[in-house]
């Protein structure tokens, strides 16, 4: 008896298994975080001092986590849709979302992704498998790899002034160019990214061709990826990252650390680059080390890049573990309501 790759997937992800895996990854992800604190090598008494809460800033950074969740959520809903995927209310893909980055904290981020997401789904009633819902993931994690890699041209022009505008239209410039090549890409990427599905459930899950011919059929009644559905997905990128940007200022200005946001966009592609590398619990060192190389290129001191990766753990944590206990009631609502 043979079974597809969604089935292997879960196999493959199935707790008892990854067990020492998962410990080594947690391993290696704190023996990380600690080379990059004793790389850093702060005072600690001076980083204590630093402190400075301010419980105003920290509902800025709650309030880019949930913005940045909802944009994501809905990007995720409108490929899942575009790919073939069962329709479901935006709360299930919303609470999906921000209970796998939760946990992601904790286990390897790259597996909540690719499988988390999709078992999340299939909880709530979808009728596609893992697999499926894994080439979503592999679609969004290109665009949020392109958009960084750009703005990282963009902090290096601004801070050598190669362009003779300033940093915010520059950087209204370089979003544009991101759209001018997403939106035209969306389509041809979606139909790569279906048939590399197809053919890994054909050799590797060994599925009948009658089955996949009829799979092949249900994606072909999928909308059509026209400009207005490519430009509304890149749009949701580029909200994305703005709001990511607030999440983490939020959090930097929360503990006292003076960064403009300008800085602070600078900065944060260093760390979602890290963060899709990322196979550690939670990017746990990885991410760290992208924000000690994009604070650091910025100019803060260590002290001040000490403090904030210490902050961002906590805040990311407890934000995504505030959504996720205020979203569940919602998804379970619309759950029991279909």
């Amino acid at each position: 008896m043979t079974t597809s790759i969604d089935e292997q997937i879960e196999a493959a992800e199935s707790p008892g298994r990854n067990r020492l895996k998962s410990a080594l990854r947690f391993v290696a992800g704190l023996a990380l975080f600690a080379i990059v604190l004793r790389w850093l090598a702060p005072d600690w008494n001076e980083l204590l001092a630093s402190v400075d809460l301010d419980v105003g800033w920290a509902l800025v950074g709650l309030a880019g986590t949930t913005a940045a969740s909802f944009v994501t959520a809905a990007r995720w809903r409108l490929l899942a849709e575009v790919m073939g995927g069962t329709k479901l209310p935006f709360a299930a893909y919303f609470y999906g979302l921000v209970v796998t980055r939760l946990l992601g904290q904790f286990t390897s981020t790259v597996a909540m992704d690719l499988v988390g997401r999709g078992a999340a789904l299939r909880s709530a009633g979808s009728e596609r498998g893992i697999g499926h819902a894994a080439m979503q993931v592999v679609l969004e994690r290109t665009f949020d790899a392109v958009l960084p890699i750009l703005l990282l041209v963009w902090a290096l022009a601004v801070r050598d002034a190669w362009l003779p505008v300033g940093a915010t239209l520059s950087l209204a410039l370089f979003c544009l160019v991101f759209m001018a090549l997403a939106i035209p890409l969306l389509g041809p990427a979606v139909r790569v990214a279906l048939r590399l599905y197809l053919w890994i459930r054909l050799r590797v899950g060994k599925r009948r061709r009658e089955q996949l011919v009829e799979a092949e059929s249900s994606f072909a009644s999928a909308p059509i990826v026209n400009t207005k559905l490519a430009a509304k997905v890149a749009t949701y990128s580029v909200l994305r990252f703005a709001t990511v940007v607030i999440q983490f200022w939020g959090i930097a200005r929360a503990v006292g650390i003076e960064v403009s946001w300008e800085q602070m966009t600078a900065a944060t592609p260093f760390a979602q680059l890290a963060s899709i590398l990322g196979l550690t619990p939670g990017g746990l060192g990885v991410i760290e080390a992208g924000w000690a190389g994009g604070l650091g290129w910025i100019g803060l001191s260590v002290v001040s890049i000490s403090l904030f990766v210490l902050a961002q753990r906590v805040g990311v944590i407890a934000y995504f573990g505030l959504l996720s206990a205020i979203s569940w009631p919602l998804a379970k609502r619309e759950a029991d309501r279909d």
